[in-house]
């Protein structure tokens, strides 16, 4: 059975297949207070006994023809008033609480691991990560977490997870090692590296609550450059209309086994002046069966760009010849209230229309929006009955253009003749 977000977001890029200058199949008029929206679709959802939220996902064209902030968005109902709504998106978001420490034991067993064991203070609460500190630059390493409530019967809560830092290449790297969620006040570091005694000169017990963020393709691919700087893997996407949302890259990779790379993601709105929006490193660690990977970049919000370039910095390695980037976008969802006996339409393409300002923005609970009837569209129509917002002065500009240079050619030719006028008379005065 499909979850909630998944039946949410099953309506985002519906068209992604098609191109979407063929998703317009219909036509029909809409009231005439809406008559500056260009396009619309019917809004699909069962009839309400009572009122109750129902959430619908903007679609990708409502994007291309309008803004990235979504302001010509409007939900009108079937006596052409406008519903209040609110934008909402499962972003992803982390909530972390550091808890107070103190260490004690630092150990080295030769062959086998450099120990640390960590006391948290007071009554200790729920953890589930700790952040390592460490002197060492250029490393990467493995981490066996183990917890008890007494320091001294223990339980595994983490059996292998990289740490890793390599300052001379540039890369960040990570330094914090996700286990279990547990309350025990005693955690058991193990760095399994026998060959020298790895400094650990502290580290942060963490609470991390994490909201895992919706994702869904972008109707984009990404091709491989066809000349690629030395040492580059470089891919470029046209998404074919700016204002289309990415909110990261994701590499979809096969082998090498084990690799850490450099990311950077640009984007342009002329294919030629490209803008660096993010960097980031993507890697894959194994030791034993254990494996530990991150291949998605994240980038700013916002980002109304119609190219994208993303670029693996290989260095003296070979390419990650099986990599493939994939754009990836947060869905908007729209969410509204349905009341009793009325259908409605979503509608957009208005480029004079500013961002709306509802009260039930302010009324909303996150929960009650995440809880929000899913609904579904129907396809994309023109409103016949349409008429361009802008004023007219912008609408025949080209007009405007061909006034004034009448006008420049009427004074110039006025100006010849007033010459030739005063040059005829003072040659009668000379006379």
């Amino acid at each position: 059975m499909k979850s909630r977000a998944g039946e949410l977001s099953t309506a985002f890029w519906r068209a992604a297949a098609i191109p979407l200058t063929l998703s317009l199949a219909a036509a029909a008029p809409l009231p005439s207070a809406w008559k500056y929206w260009r396009y619309s679709r019917a809004i699909e959802l069962a009839p309400a006994g009572a009122p109750r939220l129902a959430s619908v996902t903007v679609p990708a064209e409502a994007f291309a023809s309008g803004s990235s902030s979504l302001a010509d968005v409007r939900v009108i109902d079937d006596q052409a008033g406008e519903t209040p709504y609110v934008q909402f998106e499962r972003a992803g978001t982390t909530k972390t609480v550091s808890l107070a420490t103190t260490l004690h034991e630092r150990s080295f067993a030769p062959g086998h691991y450099s120990q640390v064991v960590i006391e948290i203070g007071g009554q200790a609460p729920f953890h589930n990560a700790v952040e390592i500190q460490t002197s060492e630059t250029n490393y990467i390493e493995w981490v066996r977490v183990d917890a008890s409530d007494d320091a001294r019967l223990w339980r595994l809560v983490q059996p292998r997870a990289p740490i890793f830092h390599f300052q001379k290449e540039g890369h960040r790297g990570t330094q914090t090692v996700h286990y279990s969620e547990n309350n025990a006040k005693f955690l058991r570091l193990q760095i399994l590296d026998g060959e020298k005694q790895f400094p650990i000169s502290g580290a942060n017990v963490l609470h991390q609550i994490t909201e895992q963020p919706e994702r869904v393709p972008v109707p984009a691919e990404m091709k491989p450059a066809g000349q690629p700087p030395a040492g580059r893997s470089v891919w470029t996407a046209d998404l074919g209309a700016a204002n289309l949302p990415v909110s990261e890259v994701k590499f979809e990779v096969g082998a090498p086994a084990e690799f850490i790379r450099f990311v950077e993601i640009s984007a342009s709105a002329d294919n030629k002046e490209w803008l660096p929006l993010a960097s980031g490193e993507i890697y894959r660690c194994r030791q034993g069966d254990a494996v530990a990977d991150q291949l998605a970049i994240g980038v700013p919000r916002e980002n109304p760009y119609r190219y994208w370039r993303v670029e693996v910095q290989n260095h003296n390695d070979a390419p990650l010849g099986s990599a493939i980037p994939h754009l990836r976008s947060t869905p908007r969802h729209v969410i509204f209230e349905q009341q009793p006996g009325r259908s409605y339409r979503l509608i957009y393409g208005q480029h004079e229309a500013k961002l709306p300002q509802y009260d039930l923005a302010r009324r909303l609970q996150r929960n009650q929006m995440a809880s929000a009837v899913p609904a579904e569209l129907g396809p994309e129509e023109i409103n016949t009955a349409w008429a361009d917002p802008r004023p007219w002065t912008e609408q025949h500009d080209v007009l405007l253009w061909l006034m004034l240079a009448g006008a420049v050619i009427l004074i110039g030719y006025a100006a010849l003749r007033s010459l030739r006028r005063s040059a005829a008379a003072n040659s009668a005065s000379s006379e």
